[in-house]
């Protein structure tokens, strides 16, 4: 069952981050920077744009976590899907976009995290494994084009809201926790090209 799981994971991946038909294709449209949202104190990475209209995004993120309680500092990677379905025009060079939705998978680099549950753990202890993170997330972003063409089109501000496989799953029946336990906000901007 997990090892299918990990299969379709790796294929949704896979799909996701399909080499597109031509090399000028790969250069990046865009560079986010964030904090929060399951993705490290600090994350950066390239994004493409594409579909009719450029409602779709994929990202590569890359982030950092401080070492808090921990032993030492922890680097993950994150590949990201958005779907922003339409623009407002606010004034002539203001655009406000009022939905974002993404799904994203993160995983850590590192050894201590794993796919399939060790053997010194009871059959069906952990029910997720502790190296790949599912998550959701819904935002919203402003973004300023300027007026003269330069290598920066524009910069955008955004937020999301998200939240992973394992805080959804215990959020479900669980009248304890309040929405503050498992939802997270990421706060970032991005340059576009």
């Amino acid at each position: 069952m997990k090892s299918s799981i990990f299969s379709l994971l790796l294929a949704l991946i896979a799909a996701v981050v399909a080499l597109p038909a031509r090399a000028a294709d790969l250069v990046p449209h865009y560079v986010c920077v964030q904090t929060g949202g399951a993705m490290g104190a600090v994350s950066a990475g390239p994004g493409w744009r594409y579909g009719s209209g450029g409602h779709w995004e994929t990202e590569i993120i890359f982030g950092v976590i401080p070492k808090y309680d921990s032993a030492s500092a922890k680097a993950l990677v994150a590949v990201k899907e958005n779907f922003v379905p339409w623009a407002i025009p606010c004034r002539e060079h203001l655009r406000f976009y009022p939905l974002s939705a993404s799904i994203y998978f993160t995983t850590l680099i590192s050894q201590r995290f794993w796919l399939s549950q060790p053997d010194r753990y009871p059959t069906g202890y952990y029910g997720l494994p502790t190296k790949v993170r599912s998550n959701v997330a819904l935002g919203q972003r402003l973004e300023w084009n300027f007026r003269r063409r330069m290598a920066v089109r524009s910069v955008a501000v955004f937020y999301e809201i998200s939240t992973c496989d394992i805080y959804l799953l215990n959020a479900v029946g669980n009248s304890c926790l309040s929405p503050a336990d498992w939802l997270q906000l990421c706060i970032g901007a991005r340059i576009n090209f």
